[in-house]
């Protein structure tokens, strides 16, 4: 683990926005079938199996719903856009209701228009669903700030593998920089090169603990990392694409395979998530290929935690705004002593009514970094980051007495 890793879980754990899907309610039986209740829009694209049409005519609604997908490419906003198999359709708009059995449809495949507000729209021509769907489409370019209620991890994940995206060496080179994206650290800030080992220490007397860090780095990017504590081994193996893009990241537990959590790049987001844990987290990004918002997806607490994030003309992070759902938790803001350099000098934190509770106050002291931790304008810790040159560092840690109380040190194994 890098200290810029470990640096992100020092302070206060910080994310933020108000967000996602109204409320697809999915209902499984016999027949699948699918209810739908307003004011949630929809764009469901359908499949009459019992209709046998040429290819040609299914090949070019496939063709046009791939126009509808690259609009909107994942449904994590008011608007759920997907491809269903169910059979069974019902909307519901306050004491309305109507159904459509895709069995009876005239036509193999057909688009099905929701406004949430009216009876939905049966579109049999394919040349024309993206014309009649720009209404929604528009409205939905904007994430909507009406609480979320339910989110659906099959709609979710089916909707996201639908977008193809390349990225360039130009997006590549920029997502790699963002100071947003922790994943990235050991290639923008520190060009690690081989194996490295993270040890810790306790107390004053610098008694060696049990865990021991294992990294693996090839010319600045993660490879592996071994992290064993507690008689327990936790292994963690990142796979990059050409353009050093992150592809996927495996993690093992006591060599047993715990999870995979699969990056997708877009032109204006990353997605992250996990099939298995039923997880997903989007990083949105502005013109600039800066993280302006990230919201974390849990599927099965039905939960949503956010963050959002403000820049300055130097491209360094001044605030960030994070909460869960719709509930704003934190704000943070950080100031810089030097417009050209990169670290900041203070973080505070304020709770939702506006009051300061925790700082972070950094100073700098030859090949030093030292940080002191306060809480309620009282000094709790002080961590001094010693670096050591080709990604060799020591850091000690100090409680408020000033008495060490742990040391870090990261060395390079020598072959």
């Amino acid at each position: 683990m890098s200290y810029n890793s470990r640096q992100q879980t020092y302070p206060i754990i910080i994310q933020l926005l108000l967000l996602l899907l109204y409320s697809p309610i999915v209902k499984s039986q016999t027949v699948k079938s699918l209810t739908i209740t307003g004011p949630t829009q929809a764009i469901l694209f359908v499949t009459n199996e019992s209709d046998k049409s040429t290819d040609f005519i299914m090949r070019l609604h496939d063709k046009n719903a791939s126009e509808i997908f690259k609009q909107l490419p994942y449904s994590t906003t008011k608007l759920l856009v997907t491809k269903t198999d169910a059979k069974k359709l019902t909307f519901i708009v306050k004491n309305q209701q109507w159904a459509i059995d895709v069995w009876t449809l005239k036509q193999r495949h057909a688009m099905i228009l929701f406004d949430g507000l009216a009876k939905p729209k049966i579109i049999y021509d394919s040349n024309t669903y993206l014309e009649v769907a720009k209404p929604i489409l528009k409205n939905n370019k904007v994430v909507s700030t009406t609480p979320s209620t339910q989110y659906n991890a099959k709609h979710f994940f089916d909707s996201i593998a639908q977008f193809q995206f390349i990225p360039s060496h130009q997006y590549a080179a920029a997502i790699i920089a963002n100071v947003s994206l922790p994943i990235y650290d050991s290639q923008h800030k520190q060009k690690c090169d081989g194996t490295y080992v993270t040890q810790q220490f306790s107390g004053e007397n610098e008694e060696q603990s049990g865990a021991i860090i294992t990294t693996v780095y090839e010319k600045g990017k993660e490879v592996t990392s071994n992290n064993f504590s507690g008689g327990n081994n936790y292994y963690s193996k990142r796979f990059y694409n050409k353009l050093a893009l992150i592809d996927s990241i495996q993690d093992l537990h006591n060599s047993k395979w715990s999870s995979s959590t699969i990056y997708r790049y877009l032109s204006d987001a990353i997605i992250s998530h996990d099939p298995a844990l039923q997880s997903a987290t989007i990083y949105h990004l502005n013109n600039k290929h800066q993280v302006i918002k990230n919201e974390s997806i849990h599927f099965l607490y039905q939960r949503v935690d956010w963050t959002t994030y403000t820049y300055d003309e130097q491209n360094r992070i001044v605030e960030e705004m994070s909460g869960r759902n719709n509930q704003m938790e934190n704000r943070v803001r950080y100031q810089y002593g030097d417009p050209e350099i990169s670290d900041y000098t203070l973080r505070q934190t304020f709770d939702p009514s506006g009051r300061l509770t925790a700082e972070i106050k950094r100073s700098y002291r030859a090949n030093e970094t030292i940080d002191e931790f306060y809480y309620e304008g009282v000094l709790q810790q002080k961590s001094i980051v010693k670096d050591l040159g080709n990604c060799a560092y020591e850091n000690r840690i100090y409680n408020k007495q000033g008495k060490l109380t742990s040391k870090y040190l990261q060395a390079r194994k020598s072959m």
